[in-house]
C-alpha cells in the first residue's frame, strides 16, 4: 500500500516537472517571438532620401523625383505649401485633330490647393466664380452650395517633420486623367462610328516625356496612350493606327504672382477676354465683378507720359518659322507698339527669333512663342491662346500657332460643298480667322490671275495677309476678343485709297474677319488687308493697359472718360456672341464676318458681279498645257465659295436690328435697338433675287463643267464618282441663303420688330421671297437649277406649316407660309413649258396637296 502510494507520488512529480518544462519552453518561444518583434520595430524608418535614392531630382517650385530604373515618380510638397493657392494650367504639346487636341492648344487654368487629410494629400480645385464681401454677414455662408472639386487623394509616403516636407507618389496623378480630362466626352447624339474616338487609357503605355521644374513653376509633359482594339472609325491621315493613339499634355503648376498687379473691371462697350466673377452679396441687377485678361505692365518711369515698361511682353519667333515669312511675322508683332504708345508705353512689345541651337523648348511656359506647324488635317490657320491667373485676370503666358497649309494653294476639299461651318458650336476662345483668311487668299490670288494682277501684287497680298493674321492672333494673346463690327470703317469710295487706309487701317480693328479688299480696277487697287492697329485697337489698348491712378474715384472717372468715346463710329464693338455668321444667330448685320465698308450690301453685290466676270475666262487662265485640270477645278470651286460668302452678308440685313450699347444718357448714343430701314431690306431682297434665286445666275461658258476633273491620286476618290456635282453645289449656295431667310428666329424677329419701327412686314417679305423663286418662269420652261431650288423652298415652307406646337416657328410664321403655299399651288397648276417643267409642276402640286390633306 505504501509502495503504491510512493509510485503514484512519483508519477505526479514527474508529470509536474514535465508540465513546468513545457510552460518554460513556451515562455522561451514567446520570448523569442517578442525578441523578433523588437527586431522588426527597430527597422530603419523610410526617409525622402532613402525612398528617392535611385531617382533623378528635378528641384523647383515642387521638386519631382523620377526613379532612374522604373520611371516611377514622386512629388515633394513643403508643409508651408499645404493650403496655399497655386495656378494649375494644362496645354497640348502633341495632339491629333481627330481626337480634339492640337499642338499648342490651351486647356485652361484653374486655382488648386494641396490639402492634408490625416495621412493623405488632396489636390482640390477651387471655385473662383463668386465673390462675398467680407464685411457682409452673408460671407459667413460663402461655402454654401458651392462645391470645390477633390481631383486627387494620395497617401503620404514620407512625412519629414524635421524639414517640414512630405512625399507622395504621383504616377496615379499624372499618368491618369485625374487632374484633367483628356479624352473628350462622347456626344450622345452622334451616330455610332460616325466620329473618331479615343479608346481606353493604357496606364502602362503612358509615360513622362519631360519633367522641368523652376523656382516659380513645375512642368510635367506626359504622353497618354489610348488603346482601342476594335475601332469603328479609323480617323484621317494623322492617325497611324486607330488601335493606339497618343496625346501629349503638359501639366504646369505655377506660383501665384506676388506683385502689385491691379485687376481691371470689364465693360460691355469694349472687348476683352474676361474672367466672370459674380458678387453674391450685391443687390445690383448686374452684380458683375468680371475682370479683363491683360499682361502686367509697369512703367520704368511712372511719372513720364510715355515710358518703356519694366518688363516688356516678348514674343519669340520659333525656329520652325519659314525664313521667307520671318520679317512679316516680326512686323505683325511689333506693330502693336503703336497702340501701347497711346496707353503710355514705349516698346511694350518685343520680337526675337529663337536660335536653331536654343537650349529651351517652345513648350516652356516661361517663353511666349509664335510657332509653325504643317499638319495633315489642320483645325485652324492661326491660334492665339493665353493663360491667366483666374483670381485677377493677369495673363501669365501665351503662344501662337500658325499653319503652313493656309499660305499655300492647297484647298481643303471638305469645305467646298458644306454649309460654311454654320452649325459649329459657339466657343469664344476659338478663332477660325486663319481658315477664313485662307479662303480669302485663294480667292484673291485666283482673281488677280483673272484680272491680270502682277506677280508683285500677288506677293503683296500674301505679305499683308500674314501681317494681318499675326496681328490678329497677337491681339488675342494681349487679351483682345474679336470685334466683328470694325469692317464698317470706310465707305466704298475710300476703301481702296491707300493714303487713307495706311494711316488708319482698312478696318477699325485687326480683330475682325475681313475679306480680301479686291478692286476690279487694278490701277486703283488699295491695300488687300489691314496691316496696322486701327482706331478701335488703339482705344481698347488704352482702356486695358493705361496706368491706374491711386485714387479710386479719380481712376473710375479716368476710365469712364475713355469709355465715353464708345459711341464714335470707328469704336463700335461686337464679339462672337453678337455676330451673325450662323443662321438665326445675332441681330445686328454690321456684326458679321466677311463684310466690308459701311455699305456691306453694295460691296457684296460688287464682289458677286466680279466673280461672274471671272468665270468667263477661267479656263484660259488655269488650263496649262502638260498639266492636269486640277488647278482649274480648284479655281472654279474657290469662286463659288466666295460668291456664297458674299450672299450670306446680304441676307443678314433682312430682319436685322442695329444695336447701340451706349449707357443711358451717354453722349452720342442712340436707341438701343433700331430695325434696318425698309429701303435697305428691300434692296437686300432684290440683290438676292438677282444673284441667288434668278434663272441662270451663273452664266458659265461652254466647256467649263466638262473640264472640272480633279487629279486622281491612287484610289483616293474611293466610292465617290469623279463627275462634278454641279446641281448639289448650286443648291448648297441657295440652301445657305435660305437657312437664314427662313430661320424661325429671323421670321419671329421680323414680326416682333414691327412693334418698334420695322416696316418690312412678314407678309410682304414672304411674298417677295416667293416671287423671287417662282415668278420668272411661272409661265414657261423652268431650268434644272430653278426646279431644284423650287422643290427645296416649297419643302421648307411645308415643314414650317405642318410643324407641331413644339416647333420653333410661331403661329404667324405658320400662317404666312400657309398663305404662300396656296399661292404656289395656283402657280404650278398651269400646264405650260417643256415636259420636264410640266412634270416638275405636277410634283410640286402633289407635295402641296399631300401636305394640305394630311394637315
Amino acid at each position: 500500500m505504501i509502495r503504491k502510494t510512493k509510485n503514484t507520488l512519483l508519477v505526479l512529480f514527474i508529470s509536474q516537472i514535465m508540465f513546468l518544462s513545457l510552460i518554460s519552453a513556451q515562455d522561451e518561444v514567446i520570448i523569442e517571438d517578442e525578441s523578433d518583434e523588437i527586431v522588426e520595430d527597430s527597422t530603419e524608418v523610410a526617409t525622402i532620401e532613402s525612398t528617392t535614392d535611385s531617382s533623378r531630382k528635378y528641384e523647383g517650385l515642387f521638386t519631382i523625383y523620377q526613379d532612374s530604373i522604373s520611371g516611377k515618380s514622386h512629388m515633394l510638397i513643403r508643409h508651408d505649401q499645404l493650403g496655399k493657392e497655386f495656378i494649375y494650367f494644362t496645354h497640348t504639346t502633341e495632339g491629333l485633330v481627330d481626337a480634339g487636341h492640337v499642338r499648342g492648344g490651351y486647356e485652361g487654368s484653374r486655382i488648386i490647393t494641396f490639402e492634408r487629410y490625416f495621412n493623405r494629400v488632396e489636390i482640390v480645385a477651387q471655385n473662383t466664380s463668386f465673390y462675398f464681401d467680407p464685411e457682409n454677414p452673408l460671407s459667413r455662408a460663402a461655402s454654401a452650395n458651392i462645391s470645390p472639386a477633390i481631383l486627387v487623394s494620395q497617401e503620404i509616403i514620407v512625412d519629414d517633420t524635421t524639414n517640414n516636407e512630405l512625399l507622395i507618389e504621383v504616377d496615379d496623378v499624372f499618368l491618369t486623367e485625374a487632374l484633367h480630362q483628356v479624352k473628350p466626352s462622347p456626344n450622345p447624339n452622334a451616330t455610332p462610328g460616325s466620329r473618331f474616338s479615343l479608346g481606353n487609357l493604357n496606364k502602362s503605355k503612358s509615360k513622362y516625356v519631360e519633367i522641368r521644374s523652376y523656382p516659380l513653376n513645375t512642368d510635367l509633359e506626359v504622353e497618354y496612350v489610348y488603346d482601342n482594339p476594335f475601332p469603328t472609325n479609323h480617323g484621317r491621315g494623322g492617325v497611324t493606327d486607330a488601335r493606339s493613339v497618343r496625346i501629349h499634355l503638359q501639366h504646369s503648376f505655377v506660383e501665384m504672382p506676388d506683385n502689385n498687379y491691379k485687376p481691371r473691371r470689364d465693360d460691355p462697350r469694349v472687348g476683352y477676354f474676361l474672367t466672370e466673377i459674380t458678387d453674391m452679396t450685391s443687390p445690383s441687377n448686374t452684380p458683375y465683378l468680371d475682370v479683363i485678361h491683360r499682361w502686367h505692365l509697369e512703367k520704368k518711369h511712372p511719372n513720364a507720359a510715355i515710358s518703356e515698361p519694366k518688363e516688356p511682353i516678348t514674343f519669340w519667333i520659333e525656329n520652325t518659322t519659314p525664313h521667307e515669312f520671318r520679317d512679316a511675322v516680326k512686323e505683325g508683332i511689333i506693330r502693336w507698339n503703336e497702340a501701347y504708345e497711346v496707353a503710355g508705353f514705349k516698346n511694350a512689345i518685343q520680337a526675337k527669333i529663337q536660335p536653331d541651337d536654343a537650349d529651351w523648348d517652345a513648350g516652356d511656359i516661361r517663353y511666349n512663342v509664335i510657332r509653325w506647324t504643317s499638319s495633315p488635317n489642320p483645325a485652324f490657320g492661326g491660334l492665339g491662346p493665353s493663360f491667366v491667373n483666374p483670381r485677377t485676370g493677369q495673363i501669365l503666358g501665351a503662344d501662337i500657332m500658325l499653319e503652313w497649309i493656309y499660305f499655300t494653294w492647297r484647298v481643303k476639299y471638305e469645305k467646298l460643298y458644306e454649309i460654311s461651318a454654320e452649325e459649329t458650336l459657339f466657343n469664344p476662345q476659338f478663332c477660325s480667322y486663319g481658315d477664313f483668311l485662307h479662303q480669302e487668299n485663294l480667292f484673291g490670288l485666283t482673281a488677280l490671275r483673272g484680272i491680270e494682277g502682277s506677280a508683285n501684287a500677288q506677293g503683296r497680298l500674301i505679305e499683308e495677309a500674314l501681317i494681318s493674321l499675326v496681328m490678329h492672333e497677337v491681339g488675342h494673346t494681349l487679351g483682345l476678343a474679336h470685334n466683328f463690327q470694325s469692317s464698317q470703317l470706310h465707305s466704298p469710295e475710300t476703301i481702296h485709297d491707300r493714303t487713307v487706309t495706311e494711316k488708319v487701317g482698312v478696318i477699325s480693328s485687326v480683330m475682325d474677319y475681313d475679306p480680301v479688299n479686291l478692286n476690279p480696277d487694278q490701277e486703283n487697287q488699295g491695300q488687300y488687308y489691314t496691316t496696322k492697329a486701327g482706331p478701335y485697337d488703339l482705344w481698347a489698348i488704352e482702356f486695358g493697359y493705361s496706368s491706374s491712378l491711386e485714387d479710386i474715384n479719380k481712376e473710375k472717372a479716368r476710365l469712364e472718360a475713355i469709355l465715353a468715346r464708345s459711341t464714335e463710329p470707328a469704336l463700335r464693338f461686337g464679339n462672337d456672341a453678337d455676330d451673325m455668321r450662323s443662321p438665326g444667330k445675332g441681330i445686328d448685320p454690321r456684326i458679321m464676318v466677311g463684310d466690308l465698308t459701311n455699305d456691306a450690301v453694295g460691296y457684296s453685290e460688287q464682289r458677286m458681279s466680279l466673280i461672274l466676270g471671272l468665270m468667263t475666262n477661267l479656263r484660259e487662265k488655269y488650263e496649262i498645257e502638260g498639266e492636269t485640270y486640277h488647278a482649274f477645278r480648284d479655281a472654279f470651286n474657290i469662286l463659288v465659295r466666295e460668291y456664297q460668302n458674299a450672299a450670306k452678308v446680304v441676307t443678314r440685313y433682312i430682319g436685322g436690328i442695329y444695336i447701340d450699347r451706349s449707357l443711358v444718357g451717354q453722349e452720342g448714343g442712340s436707341r438701343p435697338l433700331t430695325p434696318v430701314s425698309y429701303a435697305d431690306q428691300k434692296r437686300a431682297m432684290l440683290i438676292l433675287s438677282n444673284y441667288v434665286f434668278a434663272p441662270d445666275i451663273f452664266p458659265v461658258p461652254a466647256g467649263v463643267h466638262d473640264h472640272m476633273r480633279f487629279q486622281r491620286r491612287g484610289w483616293n476618290h474611293g466610292g465617290e464618282t469623279e463627275d462634278p456635282k454641279i446641281h448639289a453645289q448650286r443648291l448648297t449656295l441657295q440652301k445657305t441663303v435660305l437657312n437664314h431667310l427662313l430661320h424661325p428666329t429671323t421670321l419671329s424677329r421680323i414680326n416682333n420688330s414691327m412693334l418698334y419701327g420695322n416696316e418690312y412686314s412678314l407678309s410682304e417679305y414672304m411674298g417677295d421671297l416667293t416671287s423671287a423663286i417662282f415668278d420668272a418662269d411661272a409661265r414657261g420652261d423652268i431650268d434644272s437649277f430653278r426646279r431644284n431650288l423650287q422643290v427645296e423652298f416649297l419643302t421648307r415652307l411645308i415643314e414650317i406649316m405642318v410643324s407641331g406646337n413644339e416647333s420653333s416657328y410661331d403661329h404667324m410664321a405658320k400662317a404666312a407660309t400657309h398663305h404662300y403655299i396656296l399661292d404656289i399651288r395656283k402657280i404650278v397648276s398651269r400646264k405650260s413649258g417643256d415636259d420636264a417643267s410640266i412634270a416638275h409642276r405636277e410634283y410640286l402640286a402633289h407635295l402641296i396637296d399631300s401636305a394640305l390633306n394630311e394637315g
